[in-house]
């Protein structure tokens, strides 16, 4: 049975039956509704907010499996640029250096990233950070990898061209040396008072005093690029200019005859030319020069000045034979 309520009614002076209307009643249940869904959401932010839920826990696991594993990743790379720093080293000191080539400076070598240990601070970073880094870091590592493969490629070519290379590359003097009467009177340095011009300025070769019409012979295969015959008194006179390939190439100067053609194709200890005074002199000599890759390199690294004659005659006498055969 239902409880009855009761209203004073100032009018009648009478307690009277107090009726709520079908709005109020559905206004009521309403309100508590509303009330129940804000006590509900109250505890839900309360709950996660303070305590951690079965699936929270699942992400934070999973989270820290993800950063464990990429923690090793990174370790990895960290391994493998090691491995690729001692492949370059190689390369340059080695490889690189035996052809003769330039290093590959390691500006180039780390592909424009100043080094890879700035991306290396996994332990410091966020989620989204650890992806970043390990994007670039692998990035690194390919670019890195790809130069050195290009340097590779480049000693693979001249590795199989090594004979011919070997061939090439001016390994001997231009004449015989016997320190009496042929013998460098100049090397490769700068001279601070040139003997006719008075000033400063590099000597890019060596020179070699002798007799006029001392032979002077090429000193790598090579192809001859450039003859000059001058009566100045001033530069280098008549001059021999051959391109060995591989990036070498050697001048012969002060000549006082020249027995090559532009375009012809001659072999190490070919006779070119005769020792002269032609050109800028004071005193007959030869003025000899070693370019590699468009610069003056010191020819004393590349012959043997102290040569013994017959080994020297022996070089001379095979250049003259395969001369014969063409």
């Amino acid at each position: 049975m239902a409880r009855l309520r009761y209203k004073f009614n100032p009018e009648t002076l009478l307690f009277e039956i107090s009726r709520t209307s079908g709005r109020k009643k559905v206004m009521r249940v309403f309100r508590g509704f509303l009330m129940s869904v804000v006590l509900a959401v109250s505890y839900y932010v309360i709950y996660t907010q303070y305590f951690e839920t079965p699936k929270s826990l699942s992400i934070i696991r999973s989270n820290a499996e993800i950063a464990v594993k990429y923690g090793l990743l990174n370790k990895r790379f960290q391994e493998t640029n090691n491995y690729l720093t001692q492949i370059q080293r190689r390369d340059n000191n080695v490889y690189r250096a035996t052809f003769g080539l330039d290093i590959i400076p390691v500006s180039v070598r780390d592909a424009g990233f100043g080094g890879v240990n700035r991306y290396m601070e996994f332990e410091k970073s966020d989620y989204a950070g650890i992806l970043i880094n390990t994007s670039r870091h692998l990035d690194i590592l390919l670019k890195k990898a790809y130069v050195q493969s290009v340097s590779f490629d480049t000693i693979e070519k001249l590795a199989v061209r090594m004979e011919e290379m070997k061939n090439c590359i001016p390994i001997i003097a231009p004449t015989t040396i016997d320190n009496i009467s042929v013998s460098i009177t100049d090397v490769f340095r700068v001279r601070q008072h040139h003997p006719i011009y008075g000033d400063s300025r590099p000597h890019n070769g060596v020179d070699i005093g002798g007799p006029i019409g001392t032979p002077i012979f090429v000193t790598g295969d090579g192809i001859v690029t450039k003859v000059v015959h001058s009566f100045s008194r001033e530069g280098y006179g008549n001059r021999i200019e051959i391109d060995h390939g591989f990036g070498y190439k050697t001048l012969y100067g002060h000549l006082r005859s020249i027995g090559v053609t532009e375009g012809q194709v001659i072999k190490r200890g070919t006779q070119i030319g005769t020792l002269g005074n032609t050109g800028g002199v004071t005193g007959p000599h030869v003025h000899y020069e070693v370019h590699y890759l468009g610069r003056p390199v010191n020819p004393l690294n590349y012959f043997d000045v102290t040569i013994e004659p017959d080994e020297y005659e022996r070089i001379l006498q095979a250049a003259q034979r395969m001369n014969n055969e063409y």
